[in-house]
Parts: C-alpha cells; structure tokens; sequence
C-alpha cells in the first residue's frame, strides 16, 4: 500500500512526495500497485458468491467448523487487530500533516513506510474476519447465534474503522487541492476564483493544460511552480481513486450484513420447519402410543373371553360327566 510507481514517478523529483513512490489507494492483495485492484475485486466481493444463504440446520456438523472456544480465541485475535489499525490510521493522519508542510521528503518516506504496513494489516483484518464468516456458514448447531452475533460485531468494528481511513484520505484530498490552488495563484496571481477551481480540477497530466496556464507567464519559477502544480494533481488522481477503493470496501462491508441477515431468516425458517416437523411425530407418536395401549386392551379382552370360554366348557363337560355318571347308578341300583 505504499505510494510508490504508476502514475506519480511522471512528477519532478522535488515535488514527488505523497504520491512519489505508489498511487495511494489501498489494495487487496499484497504485492501490488494500489492503483492496480479496486476493492470491488478478490478478495472483497467473492465472499458474496458463496452459498451463503443455503444454511441447513438439518445437516450433521462439519468437522472443519470451529469449535466455541477457537472461535471465541480468533475474535479477541482480530479485535486486536482494529485497535492495531485504528492507531495507524491516527499516525498516517499526523504524517499527511508533515508531508504537506515538509519539503524535505522524510515524512513523505515515512508516510509510504507506514501506508504499506497498514494495507498488510488491513487486507488481513479482512481476510480473518472472511473466514470467520465461512465459519458461521458452516455452522449448524447451536452455536451459530454467537458466531453470527460475533461476526458483525467485528465487521462493524472493521467497517468504523474504513470509514475513519475514508474521513481521512476525503481531508487530505481537499488540503491537497488548496495546495493547488495556492501555487496556481503564484503564477496567476490575477486570477479569479471560478478560475483557481477549475485549475484545480484540471488535468495536469495534459501538456497542453500546463503549457496555456504558462502563457500568462514564462518565467523560470513560474514553470517550476507549474510543474509542482502537476505532481501535486497526478498525488490527488491517486488519493481520488483511494477514496473511490474505500468507498467499494464499505458497500461489500454492509452486504456482508445484508447476507448475513438472509441467513438468520433463512436458519430460523429451517427452525420453525423443523419445530412442525416435530410437533407433527409427536402427535403421530401419541397416536401410535394411544393405538398400541387399545392393542394391548383388545388382547387382554380377548384372553379373558377365550379363557371364560375354556371354563364354561370345563365346566359344562365337568357337569355332563357327573350328570352321566348318577344316571347310571340309578339304572343300577
């Protein structure tokens, strides 16, 4: 994330400065120009494209899914982080004071340095808090609502943070432009308002712009002025794309909330399916219950009446033998 390359290395050495070493707009992917790769690219919109709002609490867990504890470790990990990044931004915003007011160039260095120390620290903030979200997709048991809670806590932390960057970078872009200002009045020291605004929204990169402001005057300092007028224009076309980057950040950052919340809707609907599914066996299992006890009745109906039966019949041969057995005793007797 420092400012080093394309486009600033067009400025005279003694002017180069802020945007001297690389374009200032923070990238998502270390190790290159930070003109290079807006935010609206990897790493920032692919967590959009997961299936995020497929969540399936009737799945069994993933074994990859982080456990309470880990989770927990990775939040307090990440929270550090901001505080970390939040104190960056407050050294970048004290050296873009001393690079606009030094001219010696040591601020200017310092300031890169820093930069591309913050944008390692920012895209990991991102990438951490990516993968925690991929975490809570995966998550299915019940502790998918801290998780979820967790995440945009973070984000949110994360996002105040962008934001603070953006105040930043959006002040600097307009201390920059009165700088520009300034200098076109040293050469044009006639000219009126509507003119010093249009100077400073001009494109210096043009030759032809730098060669009709120097009509009104070709002297030597009057050229030198017009080229640092040049550079500090190429350093605010760097600072306008890094706002431009920021600005993509924060949308992705509040679609993640936006997604996430289809999650929970789409969790809870999966829950209250889940619940009449539920109630449904449990009126199924009172019937079965309700039938097996009838069951058990009948069968204990029908071994009472089959048993009075078997001693009806016991009985009636018991009195037939008797009966037979007197009978013939008396024709006997």
């Amino acid at each position: 994330m420092s400012y080093n390359n394309n486009p600033y290395q067009q400025a005279p050495a003694a002017e180069q400065g802020y945007g001297s070493r690389q374009p200032h707009e923070m990238q998502p992917v270390y190790g290159q120009p930070y003109n290079s790769q807006p935010y609206s690219n990897e790493p920032y919109n692919s967590p959009s494209q997961q299936d995020y709002n497929t969540p399936n609490p009737q799945q069994p867990q993933s074994p990859n899914v982080l456990s309470t504890g880990d989770f927990l470790q990775r939040v307090s990990a990440i929270r550090e982080d901001i505080q970390s990044l939040n104190a960056s931004v407050e050294e970048i915003a004290s050296l873009h004071q001393r690079a606009l007011t030094s001219s010696d160039g040591q601020a200017r260095s310092q300031l890169d340095a820093l930069v591309a120390q913050t944008q390692i620290k920012n895209t990991s903030i991102q990438g951490q808090i990516k993968t925690l979200k991929s975490d809570a997709e995966r998550t299915t048991d019940g502790s998918f609502g801290m998780k979820k809670r967790q995440f945009e806590s973070l984000n949110n932390e994360y996002k105040e943070q962008i934001q603070r960057f953006l105040r930043e970078e959006q002040e600097y872009r307009e201390r920059y432009r009165e700088q520009i200002a300034r200098q076109y009045r040293i050469v044009n020291p006639a000219a009126s308002e509507d003119e010093v605004r249009q100077a400073a929204d001009a494109d210096w990169g043009n030759e032809g712009v730098f060669q009709t402001a120097l009509k009104s005057n070709r002297s030597g300092h009057a050229s030198e002025v017009l080229r640092n007028v040049q550079a500090r224009h190429t350093e605010l076309l760097g600072i306008e794309r890094s706002i431009r980057e920021l600005l993509d950040l924060l949308n992705y950052l509040n679609q993640q909330i936006l997604e996430q919340g289809q999650v929970i809707e789409a969790v809870a609907q999966k829950a209250d399916e889940t619940e009449t599914h539920l109630d449904n066996a449990n009126v199924q299992i009172t019937k079965g219950v309700e039938h097996a006890r009838r069951r058990r009745r009948l069968k204990w109906w029908c071994a009472l009446v089959v048993f009075l039966i078997i001693v009806a019949i016991a009985v009636g041969v018991g009195v037939g033998v008797v009966v037979s057995k007197n009978a013939a005793k008396a024709a006997t007797g």
